[in-house]
């Protein structure tokens, strides 16, 4: 069904329980899980590599990072078009979506793919 999931994080818990269900969606399809977070200048968030670290080892997943400096909505719509993803997650709730506006609503409008929000609070 899915060959290539990409999923957006800012480190907050409710974007990692969309990492979570996009995991586990790419390991029901034996998909690779593409977890972005989009950083600015002296940004504290927890890393892409950690949180894909984590995912590969509960999910056993092969999970590629992406750690870019951007707008968190335009840095998911780049990395999925660049892989040719099949699938976008986005929560629908947490740090990203308060600080760079709605980032679902901007990638669902914005994006030609496929997305899914899940919800996580």
């Amino acid at each position: 069904m899915y060959s290539r999931i990409v999923v957006g994080t800012d480190g907050s818990d409710r974007s990692l329980i969309a990492v979570d269900h996009a995991a586990r969606l790419a390991a029901l399809c034996a998909a690779e899980l593409h977890v972005v977070t989009a950083t600015s200048p002296g940004d504290a968030t927890r890393s892409a590599v950690k949180i894909g670290h984590d995912a590969t080892k509960r999910h056993r997943v092969r999970v590629v990072e992406h750690l870019q400096a951007g707008d968190p909505a335009l840095v998911l719509i780049e990395v999925a078009d660049e892989i040719d993803a099949d699938l976008i997650v986005v929560g629908n709730s947490g740090d990203m979506r308060r600080s760079a506006g709605s980032v679902p609503n901007r990638v669902v409008h914005d994006s030609k793919r496929t997305v899914l929000i899940v919800h996580t609070g």
